[in-house]
């Protein structure tokens, strides 16, 4: 919303242009590659931990020692995919709101038509086009030309649903893997109690900023026709 009135602001165009467009563009692949790389690095460390709390010794290469002989390799593989999970998280949240921008320029583009602007963003990132397909209304800006029935919502809500789960397992295992990587630290001491409450901070804070909670906004200031009104819009995230 903020973008949007933002741009309202640029009567002559001068500003929000095709140009700084296509920086957002280059920014947004940018915060896409660091998100992948965190994505990398959250799995090797969940895979190595498990293997360690769960699996057999493993050899590492070119040595003889396996990682169970590592001294404190529970507690480092632990706090490694705990601080990869908080960073990708941040790096997630950080890649939709360039997203979010980029959408406001094609929202605006297509603002005297009736053309979806979707299908702009969509040309120039990277999006997951299936959960605008599968989707029961999927023009959100206007009317759709075709009208699903009800064969087809059910049939792709219970798809949707089962993707979220499918993710909400990985979470799972994630945290499973932290716990049981906590339980093998955690005593009485300082040290590993300060250690075991960092590691919860990472994975909570992770979580919490990715939760999408719609809160209540008042409106202190928007386009010249609203100023000094205060509204409260429907709820949003």
């Amino acid at each position: 919303m903020t973008v949007a009135e933002e741009m309202n602001l640029d009567t002559d165009g001068d500003i929000f242009t095709d140009a700084l467009r296509e920086k957002y563009i280059a920014m947004h692949k940018q915060a896409v590659t660091r998100q992948d790389s965190m994505i990398k690095t959250l799995l090797f460390a969940d895979a190595a931990l498990a293997l360690l709390l769960f699996g057999k010794n493993v050899s590492i290469p070119g040595t003889s020692l396996g990682i169970q002989d590592i001294p404190a390799a529970v507690q480092v593989l632990t706090a490694l995919a705990s601080f990869a999970f908080l960073a990708l998280a941040l790096a997630f949240l950080n890649t939709q709101s360039y997203q979010a921008i980029i959408e406001q320029f094609d929202i605006r583009r297509t603002k005297s038509s009736a053309i979806d602007p979707d299908y702009l963003t969509a040309a120039d990132n990277f999006s997951e086009l299936y959960l605008k397909a599968f989707r029961p209304k999927m023009n959100v800006f206007g009317e759709d030309f075709f009208a699903p029935g009800p064969g087809y919502k059910r049939y792709y809500a219970t798809v949707l649903v089962m993707i979220i789960l499918s993710f909400a397992s990985i979470l799972l295992l994630h945290l499973s893997a932290i716990t049981a990587g906590i339980w093998a630290t955690w005593s009485a001491s300082w040290m590993p109690a300060l250690f075991c409450v960092a590691v919860f901070l990472m994975n909570a804070t992770g979580i919490l900023a990715n939760v999408l909670l719609g809160f209540d906004f008042i409106v202190r200031r928007t386009t010249p026709e609203f100023d000094g009104v205060e509204l409260r819009p429907p709820r949003t995230h």
